[in-house]
């Protein structure tokens, strides 16, 4: 009796141990905004989400292995809290921001799953706007400007992906990754949805610059894309200017590339953010500039009220127009310009 009493303390304690090494979070964003957009004479007037960080819930945990060693797990999805959906306007809650399990020591990070692409980063590390909102550059798919028949399914994250992340070497970071289409070894497009892709640069004190390339096969070999990027910022304190320049290529020969000169400037408890973004597609006069400006107000380190305008203009037949999740007016007229503003709040919990 007295040693199943003290095994059975010792389980207990051992149990307790363990619960105390591991850890799981719930977590998430929620942001709504009062906006309107025009483009090609019409308007639209409503509520759009994710106007300053994408609206999101998670959960991720941590358990550690001993030995330097750890495990975790990471799965969050995209709200449509305008509407109560999940990762669009018409389906319910999903794990598409991502889903991934890791393992994690002092050689790193090796991650599995869906995940953010190595060639995603730039684009939303050095624009102000952080590829949200009407503010957001249109450095995402860029290809689908250029040729509607381009593989872009991989241009912000990808399926079945494994993913290695060095460890921390005083300011040097760098990931590779690879993802599978998952063909038949038979089919003729048997490459179809492979990806591969690295990213690598330097981040400490005011400094940050990356590189980013990655690349996704296509159906047949014109539907391949080819995305090349660099992005650099300097926190002079009063003022972060950033950019971001990058370019698409599909395999058939069609190309678009864009560039993003852009700030972050603190004003009291809040912040000014500006950018300004230019767009060219080869061989072709259908170009479009981007401009936008906005500020963000701190009503605490987790709530944060926001407005920002953007303006697009168009040449010869581009259409491209100001829109956010939620709302659009559609196309601008072939050449014409297109405008927004939104007014909104951001929770982070």
């Amino acid at each position: 009796m007295k040693k199943s009493l003290l095994a059975l303390a010792a389980l207990t304690a051992f149990a307790g141990a363990a619960s105390a090494q591991s850890s799981v979070t719930l977590f998430g964003i929620v942001d709504a905004a009062y906006a309107r957009v025009s483009a090609g004479g019409k308007s639209a007037t409503g509520i759009t989400n994710s106007g300053f960080n994408s609206s999101r819930l998670g959960f991720r945990g941590v358990e550690d292995l001993g030995g330097g060693l750890r495990a975790g797990f990471w799965l969050e999805g995209q709200l449509f809290n305008d509407v109560g959906q999940g990762s669009n306007a018409t389906t319910g809650f999903n794990f598409l921001r991502r889903s991934t399990l890791s393992l994690m020591g002092g050689f790193g990070e090796l991650r599995i799953g869906r995940d953010y692409t190595p060639h995603f980063w730039n684009t939303t590390v050095y624009d102000p706007f952080g590829t949200n909102g009407i503010g957001q550059s249109n450095t995402l798919g860029m290809i689908g400007a250029a040729s509607a028949t381009a593989n872009g399914s991989a241009a912000v994250r990808a399926d079945n992906t494994i993913g290695y992340f060095l460890p921390a070497m005083g300011g040097i970071t760098g990931q590779v990754m690879i993802g599978f289409g998952e063909q038949l070894s038979n089919a003729a497009n048997k490459d179809q949805n492979d990806m591969y892709g690295f990213r690598v640069g330097y981040a400490a004190g005011p400094l940050s610059a990356h590189y980013g390339y990655g690349k996704v096969k296509g159906s047949t070999s014109g539907n391949d894309v080819t995305y090349s990027n660099i992005g650099a910022s300097y926190n002079l304190g009063f003022i972060q200017p950033m950019f971001f320049w990058g370019t698409e290529k599909a395999g058939s020969g069609a190309k678009i590339g864009g560039w993003e000169l852009g700030f972050k400037a603190p004003i009291g408890a809040g912040e000014i953010r500006a950018a300004y973004s230019d767009y060219d597609v080869k061989n072709s006069s259908n170009d479009w500039t981007k401009m936008a400006i906005g500020y963000g107000y701190n009503l605490s380190k987790r709530t944060q009220v926001y407005g920002t305008y953007a303006r697009v203009a168009n040449d010869g037949a581009q259409t491209r127009a100001v829109a956010n999740n939620g709302l659009s007016a559609g196309s601008a007229s072939p050449g014409g310009n297109s405008t927004g503003y939104e007014i909104g709040i951001r929770h982070s919990f």
